[in-house]
């Protein structure tokens, strides 16, 4: 068998880049067995709460009342809310005010996004609130609601010497779409295969978005919020990490999150992820190569596969995808037309088949592993099987485009007002049963 140029250049890449991405599987064995604990707390710690909001009337006060509901005590918490370039008719500020919430508004059109408000908040609360200094910060999504052993379980994790800690990501709406159900995998399967398994390593791993914990002697809000790149939770990640500090995970804290329930509310979203994983990438891939050449820690090296690797062989997939089939219609060229378009569909489909089953896999494993934590009926967790993979297959697109597309910060309208009480109804017996055995 005689290889082409192009062949040996792709099988050549393709074999440097999965070498370096292989330890991969590991995480995935470690993360359907790990078992992520913390002992007692021997001290009740004082946290801040941060509700970062814009036009969310509508979920606000639920998430607000699951803090209220914690089983943890209450004088050691304390909730402030941004409400940012909320409309006039908006009823966030009023909402969170009446539910005994530090409320502070903003209203600058031309610096939009969550790392403008975060700074402006943090500025407000030196300035109002100089005395207030709690042991640590706990920054949420106005659509997200907490599990009523959420605080208490970060509090252990925080207690053991942990600065800054993620939790685990489930979703309250996650039967709404298929886009809703994709989302959803996605963030079960980074808990399980991401955090929990570097956890189980002691490697650092990184925060997604909301759900996060910072102690104040590593976050001192004097200082602001000085993260501005459009995925701002990477940024901070990366670094944290460079200058020394580890991100935990406490697989016991649980907290949930409203996701996307169209394809245009999922694209629009991905196209800001994916540009900003663009703009981390460009801004951080020197400083994080020069710290794991100066250093070695392993996290740094996971950090560079999670950002600029696996970016670069998402590019890679489809650059390879694209070419490989025009090398098939050039090598079908002299059979006609027909036989060029009949040997480029078999080859689009095999790819496609063989690309969903993967991630089939990858997905099925995810949901059988935490099927007892999902809020859902059995027949949208397998629904959700099959979802995953076509979520992604959809979101290929994104890759390229975001490249090429200025991407600017819109925020998702979030509309499931369900409360924690009527979530936690959803609970099956099985995992009423394992809830009480963790707790």
């Amino acid at each position: 068998m005689q290889f082409s140029t192009w062949d040996i250049v792709s099988m050549s890449i393709s074999f440097v880049v999965g070498a370096l991405m292989f330890y991969q599987i590991i995480y995935i064995i470690i993360g359907l067995f790990a078992k992520v604990t913390y002992p007692e707390a021997k001290e009740d710690h004082t946290y801040g709460i941060i509700i970062c909001a814009r036009n969310e009337e509508k979920v606000i006060g639920q998430l607000i009342d699951s803090i209220h509901k914690q089983l943890y005590p209450q004088e050691k918490l304390r909730i402030f809310v941004i409400a940012d370039n909320c409309d006039e008719d908006d009823r966030t500020a009023e909402i969170a005010r009446s539910l005994g919430c530090d409320v502070f508004e903003r209203q600058d059109p031309d610096h939009v996004g969550k790392s403008f408000a975060l700074d402006f908040l943090f500025h407000g609360i030196t300035e109002q609130f100089p005395e207030y200094d709690p042991d640590a910060w706990i920054v949420f999504d106005a659509d997200n609601l907490l599990d009523p052993h959420y605080i208490a379980e970060m509090n252990k994790c925080f207690d053991a010497g942990n600065k800054i800690i993620t939790s685990y990501r489930d979703s309250k709406n996650f039967g709404a779409s298929v886009w809703s159900m994709g989302a959803a995998v996605h963030f079960i399967r980074e808990c399980r295969f991401v955090h929990a398994a570097r956890s189980k390593l002691n490697v650092s791993t990184h925060v997604s978005g909301t759900g996060f914990l910072v102690a104040s002697d590593v976050l001192d809000i004097k200082n602001g919020w000085k993260y501005r790149r459009m995925t701002e939770d990477c940024e901070f990640s990366i670094d944290q990490i460079a200058h020394g500090q580890h991100i935990a995970y406490c697989d016991s804290a649980i907290f949930y999150d409203e996701q996307p329930t169209t394809y245009a509310q999922t694209f629009r979203q991905r196209m800001r992820w994916q540009k900003g994983g663009y703009q981390v990438v460009g801004g951080y891939t020197g400083i994080m190569l020069k710290q794991l050449f100066k250093t070695g820690k392993f996290a740094l090296y996971d950090m560079l596969i999670y950002t600029t690797i696996s970016l670069i062989m998402s590019l890679w997939i489809i650059v390879s995808f694209l070419v490989g089939n025009v090398m098939v219609g050039i090598n079908a060229a002299a059979d006609g037309a027909a036989a060029i378009a009949i040997a480029v569909i078999i080859n689009v489909a095999v790819s496609l088949v063989g690309y969903y089953l993967g991630l089939f896999v990858y997905g099925s494993l995810a949901v059988i592993r935490d099927w007892k934590r999902i809020r859902a009926p059995g027949n949208k967790k397998l629904a959700a099987i099959f979802a995953y993979p076509l979520f992604m297959v959809c979101l290929i697109p994104v890759v390229f485009l975001s490249i090429f597309t200025r991407v600017k910060w819109k925020p998702i309208h979030h509309k499931d007002s369900i409360t924690i009480d009527e979530l936690s109804a959803r609970g099956t017996p099985a995992l009423r049963e394992e809830h009480a055995e963790t707790h």
